[in-house]
């Protein structure tokens, strides 16, 4: 029963507490981008926040992006 306890324990050790949002939380997605790469990541009815993010080695400009869509608690201002 010991040793029942103990993977049980290792199981749920990996699992960290995910803090709560905010309503109005930007996300950043995973990895940097290139300006050309916008186009991919950009949807229609989501709000973004782009940040410089450095250089890579070829000298290219990155840049870090934020999203949270409209049901996320974003308003529309018009």
């Amino acid at each position: 029963m010991r040793s029942l306890k103990r993977s049980e324990a290792m199981k749920h050790a990996g699992q960290a507490p995910r803090p709560q949002r905010t309503p109005n939380e930007f996300i950043r997605l995973p990895g940097l981008f290139r300006r050309w790469e916008l186009e991919q990541v950009v949807e229609l009815g989501t709000d973004f926040h782009i940040e410089d993010a450095g250089t890579a080695a070829d000298g290219t400009q990155l840049l870090a992006v934020y999203r949270r869509t409209q049901g996320d608690g974003a308003k529309d201002s018009r």
